[in-house]
Order: C-alpha cells, then structure tokens, then sequence
C-alpha cells in the first residue's frame, strides 16, 4: 500500500474512533484530514469497488432510498460501502471508504451506495467514477444555497455531460427530469407510479415546477400527485412523462405501503406517498442491478425507518414519530399522511436556520400548514421550539390554529416531553436537520429508559396515556 494511503487511512480510522468517543458521528472530520494527507484518497478507495458505484441525490428522500437500497444489497449478501450516517459532502463519502477498508491489506466490496448533496456532484463526479447516478426529484430547497431548483438542475447537468459512461436511473413522474437523458447524452431508465393508484391525488398541492423545461409553456396535469409531480403534458412542444422502465401500480397505504411492480408484490412498513417513491426507486435500481425479486421483497419488507424519516419510538405505550422536514413539499406530505391518520396527535415542530438547514426559512409561508388545523389532522396543540421557533409559532397561528393551542419552549428536551405528556395518541416531532440527531438521541435516551424500567411502571405509565 502506498504510505501516503496508508497514513490517510491510519490517521483517518484514528479520527472516526476519537470523534465517536467525543459523542460525534465521526464522518466528515475524519474525512477532511485525510483528504489533506493524501488528496487522492477518494479516487483511490473508490477502485475497490467491484461491481459499481450507485450516486443518490436529488432534493427529498435520498437518504431513505440510500438506505433502502444498502438493505437491498446487504440482503443479497453483497459487501458494500455506504455513508449511512447520511453525511453526503464529499469528506462525509470519503470518510465512509476511510471507515470500510481496511488498514493492512486491500479491501473489496461488491458495491457502494453513495447519498450525496446535489452541489456535490460535480466534485464527485471529478474523482470517481460511478455506474449509474439516481436522482429522486427536484423541488425548492435551501434557497440561499441553490436558489431556485433551476440552478441545482443546471448544474447536474453540466457535471454529467462530459460523463457518458454513467446511466441514469430517474423519477418519471418529475416534469424537471424529463430533458435529462437529452441533455446529457446519458442513457436514462425512468420509475413511476401508474396513473389511478393514489386516491386524492388530483388537485396538487403545489405545482411550483408546472412550466416545461423545454419551451417554459404551462404544462397540462391529468392527474397531480403532489408538488410538480404526477402526469404532465406540455401542450406546446409534447413533453410529457417519459415511459417508465419500472411501473408501480395497485398503490395502497393502510397506512403502510403497498404496491407491485410487474408481479413483484412489495409491501412496506414505511408511511406516506412520498416514502412510495423512495422505496420505487430503490427497487427499481435493485433490479437494474439485477438482484433476485425475492431478495428485493425480502429486504424492503424488513427495513424499518430510521435516522429521523418516520423513525418510530415508543415511550410510555406511546408512539412517537421523528420526521426531518426541510421544505415545503416534504412538509407538505408529512401533513397529508397525518390526515390519513385517525386519532388526536401531539405535535412538536423545530425549525432552525443553521447552515445545514438553510438560512433562509421562508419556505415555511409557502408550505401548506393550514393542513395542521385541519379537523382531519387531529391536531389540537402545537408546540414550536428552534433558533426560529417563533417563526414557525406565527406561521401555524396564521394557519388557524388558535394563539392559546400554541406553545414554544427553549429548549428540545422540554419540548419533547411536553409533547409526550399531550392528550394525543400518537407524537410528531418534526424538526430540521440540525436538531435531528439531538432529538433522535432524547427519544432513544426516553425509550431506554423506559424500557429499563419494572414492568409494572411500564404498565403504569402506559395505561395513563
């Protein structure tokens, strides 16, 4: 092994271990300092990948789809590397390769899944070289960062053009995705839902993305799933969905997910019509890949939610719901599956304006939070904490929800608590990125504990909910 490898890798694993040990993740510090040791680092893990490197990026669901996917292969008995903690710049994967090898000898792996932000792609691009590149959608997002999604678009593009090697494997059923293989010369599979499986999926939420991406005219919805997405026809130039490689239909959510692909029947734990799309993407790369349909099933039937989407705790008899929100077509859905939910619910909503979040929180006014006082939501109290949390009280009491329903608090633990202790049968806690790690380690500290205790305080507790 070259010694410039050799001390990147040495001193990286030695960076993962001291970061763990301080209470961090340990991804993208280790990372970094090995980049400076060997710049070349990356690019040269990156070869001990035997059967090809699956980039995931788009705005919404990457990290679930990744997830999904790394059971999928794991599953099939494949070696595999992953940035599974979900820290998708360039020092986050390059930590994740650091973390999989090995230190004396060489390590290979069968596959590797790769989350990455969408401005990372170029950067990426430059220093490995993947078999196929998934994006999941485009909608607004962090606007000081991309501004419209437009800029992100663009700039994919540009970074595969001179790519044309690499297949892509893209969401059908987004108008933005539609010019891709045309302008990219890349080689394009398409995944979407067939037409009539989403009861209510008529009159969208918000189609911010309804103008063609070919001639700017207004594009026809036959039917509008939710955001730009659904079935879409520009009456000017005839773009449309393009024909979808892998077709989902018979689309149930009871409220886990349902539906066939061909004569696959795949049934999920997951919840909500966007986490349907993450686990069609999933399947659909698996079987590009050419895994076994049972394996697919198998796998995707198992694997539970986790790391903040939809991850699911239960503390005092009571569910609760850890879900990342961060622009308004996500936060949208998330209210819409709470509808389909019966029963009152506590919610609990922290919005912060990191840099990892996004300085700029106006999406808050674009997404839909009147769903929130909704009779059908079930919502009675909403408490708000976060660097902006007054920000999002104001925005849920324009909402309709009445000033004395409203609380905020100081800080994450309180919030959580009073939460939990609500009239309602099942807790949301729905927050931005940067409290989502602390949040998922309040809950898992409260379930612990809880867990640990006599089994007639258990039964106590449960039954005063």
């Amino acid at each position: 092994m070259k010694i410039r490898l050799f001390m990147a890798l040495l001193i990286g694993k030695a960076a993962v271990v001291l970061s763990r040990l301080a209470g961090n993740q340990g991804t993208d510090f280790p990372g970094r300092i090995a980049r400076r040791i060997n710049p070349a680092v990356l690019s040269e893990l990156a070869g001990n990948i035997k059967q090809g490197i699956i980039i995931v990026t788009g705005t919404n669901g990457k990290t679930t789809t990744s997830n999904i996917m790394a059971a999928i292969i794991q599953e099939n008995g494949s070696a595999l590397v992953h940035n599974q903690e979900g820290a998708n710049l360039i020092t986050g994967i390059t930590t994740a390769f650091i973390s999989a090898a090995g230190l004396f000898r060489r390590r290979y792996f069968d596959y590797a899944i790769l989350e990455t932000d969408e401005a990372n792609i170029p950067l990426l691009l430059d220093e490995i070289q993947p078999r196929a590149v998934l994006i999941t959608n485009f909608f607004r997002d962090q606007l000081d960062r991309f501004g419209e999604p437009s800029a992100a678009i663009h700039m994919i593009k540009d970074a595969l053009k001179n790519k044309r090697d690499i297949e892509l494997i893209l969401n059908a059923d987004d108008p933005f995705l539609s010019d891709f293989e045309e302008q990219t010369g890349n080689k394009a599979l398409f995944f979407g839902f067939a037409p009539a499986d989403y009861e209510g999926s008529t009159g969208g939420l918000d189609q911010m993305g309804k103008y063609c991406v070919i001639c700017g005219h207004e594009l026809d919805y036959r039917l509008s799933y939710y955001a730009q997405l659904g079935k879409y026809h520009c009456p000017s130039c005839n773009n449309k969905n393009p024909m979808a490689d892998y077709t989902a239909y018979d689309l149930r959510m009871t409220p886990e997910i349902e539906f066939k692909i061909d004569e696959m029947q795949i049934k999920s734990p997951f919840q909500g019509f966007y986490n349907a799309y993450n686990i069609l993407a999933a399947a659909a790369t698996a079987r590009y890949l050419g895994i076994d349909d049972p394996v697919i099933k198998n796998a995707i039937m198992k694997h539970q939610p986790q790391a903040g989407r939809m991850e699911k705790f239960i503390i005092n008899g009571q569910p609760c719901l850890l879900i990342l929100v961060k622009n308004p077509a996500g936060f949208n859905q998330v209210l819409t599956m709470m509808t389909r939910e019966a029963g009152p619910k506590n919610l609990f909503i922290v919005l912060n304006d990191n840099a990892a979040d996004g300085r700029d929180v106006s999406w808050i006014w674009d997404a839909d939070a009147e769903i929130i006082a909704s009779a059908d939501t079930g919502v009675t109290e909403v408490i708000c904490a976060g660097l902006r949390g007054a920000d999002m009280a104001l925005r849920v009491k324009y909402a309709g929800i009445k000033p004395d329903n409203i609380t905020i608090v100081s800080d994450l633990h309180s919030g959580i608590q009073r939460t939990l202790a609500g009239e309602g049968e099942t807790a949301y806690i729905l927050c931005t990125y940067s409290a989502l790690f602390e949040c998922q380690k309040i809950l898992s500290r409260m379930q612990e504990q809880m867990l640990a205790a006599p089994p007639e305080y258990q039964r106590s507790k449960a039954g005063s909910n």
